[in-house]
């Protein structure tokens, strides 16, 4: 098996608001970070992936990014971020950060020259959409419930999609001007010192474009989007695209939010795949029901979680690499979370058999 760097690495994740707070502010921040490093490295660690910190509104925890290029005042400044890159590498420590390139924060620059100007190159950065009779281009439910579509302020008859939060816009990944953007980001970061990152909703990127009336799957009178913007046709020659110009140039280490089918993974984490891991969530999503709700039972048992599980590892192991990762609540272990670079079958019935 080819050996990366990155296969014998130990991964620590930290969500900058709830770590270090360096200033007494009650917000964790770089220079926290920075302080913490002697310890991180003590306990073994090589990499961290450090959850988003550019400037955002925070209307979903920093997933909604108001500019790709600057670390949020709240957390310190980009100065503090070169020094944080510069420090974990003498003591060994690589940095990896969150890549959230399916959607901005409606206050991101391209977004408010969209809204300002119809005419502005930057309306093509989103899916701005005409709809009918006052109504919506068509009637899907957005992740977090609610139409994916948004009232355009001002402007009779047009909406914008939104996968997630109305906050969150998606991005136009149709056009080329956009995506040449979205390249030069990723690779001003890389080029920084930056290890990789951790990739969200990038099987988003691309979208089925339907008009009309869709048959509901809830007493919303709406209907899941994910049937019509997951793993899309085309989306492999954007993630290969992606790779191409950006992760495979700086030899990076890059780990998917992507639920992929098991007869896809060889593309996507082969030895010529797109990226070096994906999280699956064929076991971590097996409470979320055909509709996409999350807050409805599934009615799944302990053996099917044990299945998939096993299965999970099976074909991964055929494959390539993949973090194995578990979060779950019962009485006996309030929360499991694990994220190693590879897991065994063995390893993974021990583990079973604390829950069994």
């Amino acid at each position: 098996m080819n050996k990366k760097w990155w296969k014998e690495a130990v991964v620590y994740q930290i969500y900058p608001k709830s770590f270090q707070d360096s200033n007494q502010d009650g917000i964790g921040d770089v220079r926290g970070i920075i302080n913490r490093l002697q310890y991180l490295k003590d306990l073994g660690i090589t990499v961290i992936w450090i959850c988003p910190m550019y400037k955002s509104p925070m209307d979903d925890g920093g997933y909604d990014i108001a500019d790709y290029y600057s670390i949020d005042p709240i957390f310190g400044s980009n100065e503090d971020f070169d020094e944080l890159i510069e420090k974990a590498e003498k003591v060994g420590i690589r940095i990896l950060l969150d890549l959230v390139v399916n959607h901005t924060s409606d206050e991101h620059e391209w977004f408010e020259e969209a809204l300002n100007d119809p005419d502005s190159k930057y309306r093509k950065y989103y899916h701005f959409v005409k709809g009918s009779n006052g109504r919506p281009p068509n009637n899907w439910r957005s992740y977090f419930g609610g139409s994916a579509w948004e009232p355009v302020p001002h402007e009779k008859n047009t909406f914008y999609l939104h996968a997630f939060s109305k906050k969150q816009p998606d991005l136009n990944w149709e056009n080329e001007e956009l995506r040449e953007e979205i390249y030069k980001m990723i690779n001003y970061w890389l080029d920084k010192g930056v290890a990789g990152f951790r990739i969200d909703a990038i099987l988003n990127i691309k979208k089925s474009m339907v008009r009309g009336r869709l048959e509901p799957d809830g007493e919303d009178g709406l209907v899941y989007i994910g049937h019509w913007i997951m793993n899309q046709p085309g989306v492999q020659s954007l993630l290969k695209e992606i790779n191409d110009r950006t992760f495979k140039v700086h030899d990076s280490f890059t780990v998917a939010e992507a639920a992929v089918p098991n007869d896809h993974l060889d593309q996507y984490i082969g030895p010529d795949g797109f990226f070096s891991m994906v999280f699956d969530f064929s076991y971590t999503d097996i409470d979320v029901n055909e509709t996409g709700d999350w807050f409805k039972p599934s009615g799944w048992t302990w053996t099917d979680m044990r299945e998939k599980i096993f299965i999970n590892q099976e074909i991964t192991q055929e494959k390539g690499w993949e973090p194995f990762i578990w979060k779950i609540t019962t009485s006996r272990a309030p929360l499991v979370s694990t994220f190693p670079s590879m897991i065994s079958i063995s390893t993974v019935k021990k583990c079973w058999a604390l829950f069994s």
